[in-house]
């Protein structure tokens, strides 16, 4: 029924007695928390939507500078974690641009979509919990709580995914990393 578990110090199970002590719980009861808000339940899917497409840029970026077209890119790229697709395309710039202000500058960006995918993830693998008497939370890995996110909060996020993602496509299609190939081009 989306309840986690209990565990009690509580009957000697070959006995039946009970310690002396009351019963200690050493877990506490938490149930799964799916928010009824709309609006926030929206925002959150805006975040999923924005980080993918921030994701796509990124395989796009590894397009134009490997010179493959977009269906190649992306079936060489279809089962790769946003990371993955981060350390393909620097270190593919480093090889295709060296090291200069221009890899400097996509390391930079390449931080800010880090950061981003960072927060995104606190939220899509968080467990949206709610203890039995308490408020709705986000539980990590380690147990640390956290209040849900209003809808704004996630709204600010898809906000700032899209304005990085179009910053990244921007660069990529008439930017520096458009400049960088057309003067490896003109070395040759």
């Amino acid at each position: 029924m989306g309840y986690a578990g209990v565990r009690h110090s509580g009957a000697n199970r070959h006995t039946g007695t009970r310690p002396r002590k009351e019963a200690t719980i050493t877990s506490r009861i938490i149930k799964f928390h799916v928010p009824s808000d709309q609006r926030l339940l929206a925002a959150f899917g805006e975040v999923a939507l924005r980080h993918e497409h921030m994701n796509y840029v990124l395989k796009m970026t590894i397009k134009s500078l490997t010179g493959v077209t977009p269906t190649e890119a992306v079936a060489a790229t279809r089962f790769e974690s946003s990371k993955q697709l981060r350390d393909r395309v620097s270190k593919i710039a480093r090889k295709k641009l060296g090291d200069g202000a221009v890899l400097i500058k996509l390391q930079a960006m390449l931080a800010e979509c880090q950061r981003l995918t960072e927060k995104r993830n606190d939220l899509v693998h968080g467990l949206w919990a709610q203890e039995l008497f308490g408020e709705a939370h986000i539980r990590d890995a380690h147990g640390a709580t956290r209040p849900l996110p209003t809808a704004e909060e996630l709204h600010d996020l898809a906000r700032a995914l899209k304005h990085h993602s179009d910053r990244l496509n921007q660069a990529r299609l008439e930017g520096l990393l458009s400049e960088a190939e057309q003067n490896q081009s003109g070395k040759k």
